[in-house]
């Protein structure tokens, strides 16, 4: 009992430390889906601080003096919209992420988690004196703590008895159930918001000069311009990593380390020109370095997508789309050069200036005007843009390791995680369900995979390809081939192709695939022709889902009249694994292609859903036996007996049974004292290329074994 008390207290303990983790976690991913909202606000700060004289003048002409206040009255509605956006976004990411919990046996909708930390958020706005920052840059900080706050509190207000006050028939529509049912806990969440609040306003506030008194030390002690430009550039670095916006904490509260904007080079504070034009090229944690790192490493991906987007972003040091996209914001493989590399070139920087090599001139820029113009303009000099130049190439060397790393961890996890959802998806393709309908990590995967398959075929990439594996009679001679699919894509390589035949199907893609195959495949076939195999079949398989095709008798005719070849000379084998749809045009479809002489062949017959009566609806040449069955023959005589039973059908019908998955002579002798016809498996041949395939006929179509 001890032991067991002693794990449980352990993996508790574990929870607990992972918890501001996962907050941190939510509080990223919440500022990257409200991307949209912060790009909105970072077109008005980029319209409003566009670093060109004419441009400037332009805009004031056009729109009065009253077009930088209504930009600026953009921004702080951005601001304040994302302080109120976070807080229900932060509370449903947390609340869907944490165990689930239940009322009366059913979860509760994380929709409860968002209303209760709304209402909190207005509730801790309200609550405090109303002004211009109650919707501000505070606003967002506001968001995160509330949304947090709110997630947590519910779910503890949920395991309280006490407010289960109502107690509503089970039939009650689940809606206005919840409704009722999370009214009080709700509402004591908010009540505990309320007691927050008046806590909070007993306690004192941090001060906006509230660095004055280690501003003086420094000074003193003559320390003053390296180390308050350390200290505020380690300060910007820290809270853009946790996701808050390092630029408006340095406006709120550490404004004392700079000097005015525009003032001369003093050794008394950091020089806030310095620090806008060498520290953060390309924006906070000099990411130009990292940009030109990733765009050297990195040749595809999603990784190298979002860093050419930012480019244009970056070249006005603007890389918000670097930070949440990426992401930097709490990636810990670019914690340490996202910190370091910003204090490298700020230190560099002030010791060309002290040595006197570097001259900075009391100029005022806006932060956005461009690197190397901006060096230009504050040096008077080549000096100040070569400077910028420079650093930028050392930041991209400090990044490369980093990204190295990040890449190679990348293409692990992105592996992993496409093998395991492709097991998904071969596990799913029995039961029929649609993948790219789903919603999920699976869905997404699907829907990507499916439109890489549909872009191989449109732009004819070599994705797609056919191999064939000969078939061979009793007495060991080709009788005959099986085109068989290959899917190789171009960052995950071979993909199964039941994965791209499933994912066809969901979309009804697949009338595009079976059309390639049926081309390819005849094609191949009258090359064979010319080189003297007119007598080998050519299986091609047929999905059921193309059967509802009316356009499909007319799709094949048109192969064989366009490669030249006779309608016996193909075979098309539908899969028994799904079932044949109903109704008059797949009907219509079997006839026509009887018809027309080609050989129609029942695949994985056996273990199916209706192999006896499918016989019944059109007339079939061959009947291939499902492998589970060729499998077993050896180990169970209860699969043997119905191996032979048939087998003797199959003579009774004059149909010839095929064999698949034939590996060992022993197997195969056992599958021709059981009746079979014809063997087809890595025992006589692996799937072979075209031209492969003319050495293996050369040997085996006259030569029995």
């Amino acid at each position: 009992m001890l032991e067991r008390r002693g794990v449980w207290s352990s993996l508790r303990s574990n929870r607990a430390a992972m918890r501001p983790a996962l907050w941190l976690g939510v509080v990223r991913d919440s500022f990257v889906t409200l991307m949209p909202l912060t790009f909105f606000g970072l077109g008005a700060v980029l319209l409003q601080n566009l670093p060109w004289d004419t441009y400037q003048s332009a805009m004031a002409s056009l729109g009065g003096r009253t077009w930088h206040e209504r930009l600026n009255l953009i921004v702080l509605a951005t601001h304040g919209v994302m302080g109120l956006a976070l807080a229900p976004l932060i509370a449903v990411h947390l609340f869907r992420r944490l165990p689930p919990i239940s009322v009366d046996g059913t979860d509760v909708p994380s929709t409860v988690a968002a209303l209760s930390a709304l209402v909190n958020f207005m509730l801790f706005v309200l609550a405090q004196p109303i002004s211009n920052e109650s919707f501000g840059r505070n606003a967002m900080l506001k968001g995160i703590v509330v949304g947090i706050a709110s997630a947590e509190l519910l779910r503890q207000m949920m395991r309280v008895r006490w407010f289960a006050l109502a107690h509503l028939p089970y039939d009650t529509e689940s809606n206005f159930y919840f409704g009722i049912r999370l009214t009080p806990p709700v509402m004591a969440s908010g009540l505990v918001m309320l007691a927050a609040v008046a806590l909070s306003e007993r306690l004192p506030s941090l001060p906006h000069n509230a660095l004055a008194p280690f501003v003086a030390w420094a000074q003193a002690h003559g320390v003053a311009t390296w180390l308050l430009s350390v200290v505020a550039a380690a300060l910007n670095q820290i809270m853009w990593f946790t996701g808050v916006n390092g630029g408006n904490v340095l406006d709120l509260y550490a404004t004392d380390l700079f000097a005015q904007a525009g003032a001369a080079y003093t050794s008394g504070l950091a020089p806030r020109a310095l620090f806008n034009a060498f520290v953060l090229l390309g924006g906070s944690g000099a990411t130009w370095g990292l940009i030109v790192a990733i765009l050297l490493v990195v040749k595809q991906g999603p990784q190298r997508r979002i860093t050419q987007m930012s480019i244009v972003p970056a070249f006005f040091n603007i890389n918000e789309l670097l930070m949440y996209g990426l992401p930097i914001v709490l990636n810990s493989i670019f914690l340490t050069p996202f910190i370091c590399v910003p204090l490298v070139l700020c230190l560099l920087t002030i010791a060309t200036v002290e040595s006197g090599w570097l001259t900075l001139h009391p100029v005022s820029l806006l932060w956005t005007t461009p690197p190397l113009i901006s060096g230009w303009m504050l040096t008077n000099s080549w000096r100040g843009a070569f400077m910028q130049l420079l650093e930028i190439g050392l930041s991209t060397a400090l990044y490369l390791p980093f990204v190295r790393k990040a890449e190679a961890d990348r293409k692990t996890r992105e592996a992993e995680a496409a093998r395991v959802i492709m097991q998904i998806i071969l596990g799913n393709a029995s039961a029929r369900k649609s993948l790219i309908q789903r919603r999920d990590e699976v869905g997404r995967m699907a829907r990507g995979l499916l439109s890489d398959l549909c872009d191989g075929l449109s732009h004819g990439c070599q994705t797609l390809s056919l191999v064939y594996q000969p078939k061979h009679d009793r007495e060991g001679t080709v009788v005959g081939v099986e085109a068989l699919l290959r899917w190789h894509h171009a960052r995950y390589g071979a993909i199964s192709p039941l994965i791209a035949v499933t994912l066809a199907e969901d979309s009804e893609e697949i009338h595009r695939v079976g059309a390639w195959v049926i081309n390819e495949a005849c094609a191949c076939k009258a090359r064979w022709n010319a080189a003297g195999h007119r007598q080998l079949t050519m299986a091609i398989n047929l999905s059921p889902i193309q059967l509802t095709d009316p356009d499909l008798p007319a799709r094949v005719s048109h192969a064989l009249r366009t490669h030249g070849l006779e309608p016996v000379e193909i075979e098309l084998e539908i899969t028994e694994s799904a079932e044949i749809p109903d109704g008059h045009v797949v009907d219509e479809t079997l006839r026509q292609l009887a018809e027309a002489g080609v050989r129609l062949s029942m695949d994985d017959f056996g273990m199916g859903h209706s192999s006896l009566l499918y016989m019944q609806r059109f007339p079939v040449s061959s009947i291939k036996l499902d492998g589970s069955l060729t499998r077993a023959v050896q180990t169970n005589s209860t699969t043997a007996d119905v191996i032979r039973t048939i087998t003797a059908l199959g003579r009774l019908l004059n149909v010839k049974v095929v064999a698949e998955f034939v590996e060992t002579a022993a197997q195969r002798c056992a599958l021709i004292e059981l009746g079979c016809d014809i063997f087809q498996g890595y025992f006589h041949s692996a799937p072979l290329s075209e031209q492969a395939c003319l050495d293996h006929f050369k040997q085996h179509e006259l030569t029995a074994t």
